[in-house]
């Protein structure tokens, strides 16, 4: 679905109604993460309807290295040759010579996610394995996008920012399922550090819209609403 002229957004139930991004700024397409299935029939669904094919995706940027961002990376990225980005901290895991960090089985609010937290902390969920081309760190710049390190969910958590479209690509930093808030506790590996990264969005002062690894995407006023978080 278009949100915002070159924003796509794709989401699936599946692994806490993930969503993912297709950007388009005029020099090939942009994908931001890949969603919980293995296949990436979501990302491709959307591609047939933007009248593109998958050969049309150059790049692939991961938030972070959770199941439900990497489920269709490997599939995608054999499919179109594009080159996979990611923070040098996920590179391991996203390769499968590492697991994810496991969480406790506590629950934590919102109790709505307490199935993909205990998920994470099993060790349940693996994704097949992809090598990582490129490593991005703060003040990097893949195509439009401005690379800004936001640790906390996980310690290689990264976000993005579009200045010409006002438009912040979040990862699960910030959440808008089941609430709009500053990640899930929960599944947040350092929920102070986490919180300091919103903090740092709020920079982004003009920023219209946000869009999360979680949940619908805010459209309109995202900065106002980034703010609300840190008071």
């Amino acid at each position: 679905m278009r949100i915002a002229p070159g924003i796509h957004s794709m989401g699936q139930e599946e692994g806490g109604h993930v969503h993912a991004f297709l950007l388009d700024d005029g020099d090939g397409l942009t994908l931001i993460d890949t969603m919980y299935d293995d296949d990436g029939r979501h990302v491709l669904a959307e591609l047939t309807a933007m009248g593109r094919t998958i050969k049309d995706v150059k790049r692939i940027i991961l938030t972070h290295a959770h199941k439900s961002h990497v489920g269709g990376l490997a599939a995608l990225k054999a499919a179109s040759g594009a080159t996979v980005f990611s923070h040098e901290w996920e590179t391991d895991i996203i390769a499968g010579r590492r697991e994810a960090t496991r969480v406790g089985k506590w629950p934590k609010k919102p109790l709505a996610v307490y199935k993909l937290q205990l998920g994470l902390a099993l060790g349940l969920g693996k994704h097949k394995p992809c090598e990582v081309d490129t490593r991005l760190k703060a003040g990097d710049h893949v195509g439009p996008l401005e690379v800004v390190e936001t640790p906390g969910h996980t310690p290689g958590c990264l976000s993005f920012w579009w200045p010409a479209r006002k438009a912040l690509f979040a990862g699960d930093v910030i959440a808008t399922w089941p609430n709009v808030e500053a990640g899930w506790p929960g599944l947040t590996l350092d929920n102070d550090r986490n919180l300091r990264s919103v903090h740092d969005l709020t920079e982004f002062s003009d920023a219209e819209i946000l869009c999360v690894g979680h949940g619908e995407p805010i459209t309109q006023g995202a900065a106002r609403e980034i703010k609300k978080m840190v008071k």
